[in-house]
């Protein structure tokens, strides 16, 4: 009886199974060769004609990685060939544009979210006129209205690089720790220290980010 309270198999039978990747919405489901680009240049007027049209939201990929990290399922490339990623961002730039064309200007962006890969793979330099191409397109909303962030690989930036990343325009960060017990790290080849976190953390408290978490497997 006791067994039964602590495992519910058929709860557990009912969620064993494959299911959409939390970072994708709509998630993969939706999408299916039946709703094609007219589908989707008509959803996005349709938004545009709503009684109160909503602010937009944006999700950036940035696939880039300087080492694999063994646990990760995402969309990657491992590279120290920066060059590719300069290549990925002149196109980066001409999608915001097909994209951005689609939407009102009336309408303001207020939610953006650089993942990954490393978004921190690209220099602060490229960062800012990625934020530059956004915000010419899909208009920033006033910095009091908005909450952009971006993941941050902890091993890829220095506290300073972390007040850059605030002027830029960004008020959250995510940091992926994953763990501090050094044998999982070398498990998974992720080697990053405590004290390397905890003063990045500090760095961002100090640069007046509004939230600062950090992401862990267990």
């Amino acid at each position: 009886m006791q067994d039964d309270l602590l495992f519910d198999r058929p709860l557990v039978e009912k969620y064993d199974r494959p299911g959409p990747r939390y970072t994708s919405y709509p998630t993969a489901p939706q999408f299916h060769a039946a709703f094609a680009e007219d589908d989707y240049r008509a959803a996005a007027e349709r938004s545009n004609r709503a009684e109160m049209p909503k602010p937009l939201s944006v999700y950036v990929h940035i696939p880039f990685c300087e080492s694999l990290c063994y646990y990760c399922a995402c969309n990657k490339i491992i590279t120290h060939n920066t060059t590719r990623a300069a290549e990925y961002l002149e196109w980066l730039k001409q999608e915001i544009r097909v994209q951005g064309a689609l939407f009102d200007e009336s309408r303001r962006m207020t939610q953006l979210h650089l993942g990954g890969g490393t978004p921190t793979y690209l220099s602060n330099a490229q960062l800012g006129e990625l934020m530059t191409a956004l915000d010419e397109v899909f208009h920033f909303a006033p910095a009091a209205e908005r909450e952009f962030s971006l993941e941050v690989d902890p091993r890829t930036v220095t506290p300073e690089q972390i007040h850059e990343l605030h002027a830029l325009g960004f008020n959250r960060l995510s940091f992926g720790v994953q763990d501090f017990d050094r044998e999982v790290q070398k498990a998974v080849n992720r080697l990053q220290s405590e004290e390397q976190v905890v003063e990045l953390v500090q760095a961002s408290r100090d640069a007046g980010f509004q939230s600062v978490s950090w992401s862990c497997l267990n």
